[in-house]
């Protein structure tokens, strides 16, 4: 893989809604208010990076060229409804960029995945395809697969209903291709992986911590997560790609103070921009 390919950091987030959520998440990690992603997008402007789809980085990627030296890819997963409410016009206003991705099989539905694990968890309403086909064209689409399954656990035919399948599907529901794909849960094995890279996806992407992922291979991307309790220092670190070097450091309660000091910043800010 190019150095090119080595400094673009992708990263994951989940959804977009305002605090308090009602009724809670068991699962808050994966929410941000509008408030946190302004912060992101602030740092975003700030550093002058460069925002671009995985489909946008991939085609350059495997074409061998150049990447912009600060260019940074941002993921949302699942295809709820609050991107289209929250998500979708700051990115607007900012002119800024994203992949989304979407569950062919749960177009409108909500995540039953979840509810499945825990039923207590909170309902999100997913996007139906009109409204993903009304989103700003710049937002790519992508595929997170049919109903959101592990794919090491599917036998060879479905798992090929969750990667090819879901492809095909998507494209028909959107009308364009969908070239990029997102692995449920993070996890995927090398027979995951060929099935991907056979459905014709560009690239695919797991989670950081996932086993199996390298910024050597398209098809087996890591992204770094953003939750609530970043720091704006955490959150610089993983829009250069440094962080995985720095977080494998002994930093002796560094992180909690940084997070602390994060919080209380943004809510001034946030109580700031009340007033």
């Amino acid at each position: 893989m190019s150095v090119a390919r080595l400094r673009t950091p992708v990263l994951m987030l989940h959804h977009v809604e305002p605090a308090p959520l009602e009724p809670p998440a068991t699962h808050p990690n994966s929410y941000l208010t509008p408030q946190r992603l302004g912060l992101l997008l602030d740092l975003l402007d700030r550093g002058r990076f460069t925002t671009l789809t995985l489909a946008q980085a991939a085609r350059r990627w495997h074409a061998g060229e150049t990447l912009p030296r600060r260019a940074v890819v941002l993921t949302f997963d699942d295809g709820c409804r609050c991107f289209a409410e929250h998500a979708a016009p700051a990115l607007a206003a900012r002119g800024r960029t994203a992949t989304l991705f979407a569950l062919s099989g749960e177009l409108g539905g909500s995540n039953v995945w979840d509810r499945r694990e825990e039923p207590r968890e909170r309902r999100e309403v997913l996007l139906t395809a009109d409204e993903l086909r009304r989103l700003d064209p710049g937002i790519e689409i992508g595929c997170h697969g049919s109903h959101h399954v592990r794919l090491p656990d599917c036998d060879d035919r479905r798992l090929r209903e969750e990667t090819s399948g879901a492809k095909r599907d998507l494209e028909s529901e959107l009308g364009r291709p969908v070239e990029t794909f997102c692995y449920p849960w993070g996890v995927f094995t090398p027979r995951a992986r060929e099935a991907v890279r056979e459905a014709g996806f560009l690239a695919a992407a797991g989670i950081d911590d996932c086993s199996g992922t390298s910024p050597d291979d398209p098809w087996g991307l890591p992204r770094w997560s953003l939750g609530p309790g970043d720091s704006r220092f955490e959150i610089w670190l993983k829009l250069t790609g440094t962080y995985r070097w720095w977080r494998r450091l002994p930093k002796v309660g560094i992180l909690t103070a940084l997070r602390k000091l994060g919080g209380r910043g943004a809510e001034r800010k946030s109580l700031d921009g009340e007033r």
